[in-house]
């Protein structure tokens, strides 16, 4: 029997990074939410975006099968703990005057990305980049924070209010440039996060990251996020 399922689906007719697409979630049993997909994609734009969570087994079995495919991973942890030193490295408030900086470090992340295995195709335009770093950078409800060694700037992060979770921090743009790798600062930027996040009051901290970026899934679960949703993708038509 294939049972009952509900499928809530939003549209977004101009999506600032993927343009039209429909954003979808769903309760039921596997087969009938195989079967209510199959009733009602006709309706939407062909990219399609399906949000699991809990992410379990269960739950992802359906669009598996539908031809889905992982994106992004969502991890929480709690906030707090010891802040972690990296040898000769500071971390300080950031702000305006670092826009170029924060400009340079961001790329760093787009240019991984585009990378194998996960290429990405997501273009980088300059001055809506620029754009987006002057808005982080000057709102008040955004930290911004940069390592520097010896006085030269080789990481950084964001902290904003988590979208999704009201209590808490999300944490985002973290990135170390390549020559400062290895020397525990995405570590020292972390653990400062997670501990201001506790002193400000917020009980936990979110992050998000691509699958297919090793780095940063290696990284993040290795820092104590534990995965809590999923993003999942599927661009039609298919072979």
């Amino acid at each position: 029997m294939a049972g009952s399922a509900s499928i809530t689906a939003t549209v977004a007719d101009a999506h600032p990074i993927w343009g039209q697409c429909v954003f979808l979630e769903a309760t039921g049993t596997a087969e009938a939410i195989r079967g209510e997909y199959a009733r009602r994609a006709d309706e939407w734009p062909p990219l399609h975006f399906a949000i699991v969570q809990p992410p379990t087994d269960e739950a992802l079995d359906p669009w598996y099968r539908l031809g889905f495919a992982q994106m992004h991973a969502y991890g929480m942890r709690e906030s707090g703990g010891k802040r972690v030193e990296a040898p000769g490295v500071t971390i300080r408030r950031g702000g305006l005057d670092d826009l170029e900086l924060a400009m340079r470090i961001d790329r760093l992340i787009h240019e991984a990305q585009a990378e194998s295995p996960s290429f990405s195709a997501v273009p980088l335009e300059p001055d809506t980049h620029r754009q987006d770093w002057v808005e982080t950078l000057e709102d008040d409800a955004v930290w911004y924070f940069v390592a520097e060694r010896d006085g030269e700037a080789v990481g950084h992060l964001t902290l904003y209010a988590d979208p999704h979770d009201e209590e808490a921090l999300h944490l985002a743009s973290t990135a170390v440039c390549p020559e400062a790798r290895g020397g525990g600062i995405g570590v020292a930027l972390t653990t400062h996060a997670l501990a201001f996040a506790r002193e400000h009051g917020h009980p936990r901290v979110w992050t998000n990251w691509r699958v297919t970026n090793l780095g940063a899934s290696r990284f993040w679960p290795a820092r104590g996020f534990r995965l809590m949703r999923l993003r999942l993708v599927r661009r039609l038509p298919e072979l």
